[in-house]
């Protein structure tokens, strides 16, 4: 199951939802106040104290689902037709995923802010995590019909 290298992308999928619940995916800067987006939250970074000013719950939920689904995917390696379609599942939830973040962000900008001219938006090492998952999951998807392919070319020689 693991030996395959689907397998492997698939688990490395699953681990980068995990890391993407921990890690800021951007920071929007206003003259005024400082904001760090998570997977959950849009907090007001102030000295002390961690205050929620947004919550963006669906790019959370996403990640989790992504998560869970290419865990649950690796155990179908019997059933490679299920295995390739649940991994395009996997594709279309992590283009929404990105289409949630940027979404967020302009709806956050629009929302703790009044003069969107004076806002800088730095994105950080979170954004980057759904786009390496979608080349991961796309990895996997070649290598999942490669291996279909194969088999059924073993079946006919029998």
């Amino acid at each position: 199951m693991i030996q395959r290298i689907q397998s492997l992308f698939l688990l490395l999928v699953a681990l980068l939802g995990i890391l993407f619940s921990f890690t800021p995916i951007l920071e929007i800067i206003d003259y005024e106040n400082f904001f760090t987006m998570n997977a959950y939250y849009i907090l007001i970074a102030e000295e002390n104290t961690k205050e929620i000013a947004f919550k963006n719950m669906g790019i959370g939920v996403l990640s989790g689902i992504v998560t869970l689904l290419a865990t649950y995917i690796i155990f179908l390696y019997k059933n490679r037709g299920l295995q390739l379609k649940l991994s395009k599942l996997i594709l279309l939830l992590l283009a929404l995923e990105l289409a949630a973040i940027f979404f967020y962000s302009d709806a956050a900008k629009s929302i703790l802010t009044t003069n969107e001219e004076t806002i800088l938006i730095n994105y950080k090492i979170g954004i980057i995590i759904p786009i390496l998952s979608l080349l991961f999951t796309y990895l996997a998807i070649h290598f999942i019909k490669k291996d279909d392919e194969l088999v059924r070319s073993a079946d006919r020689l029998r």
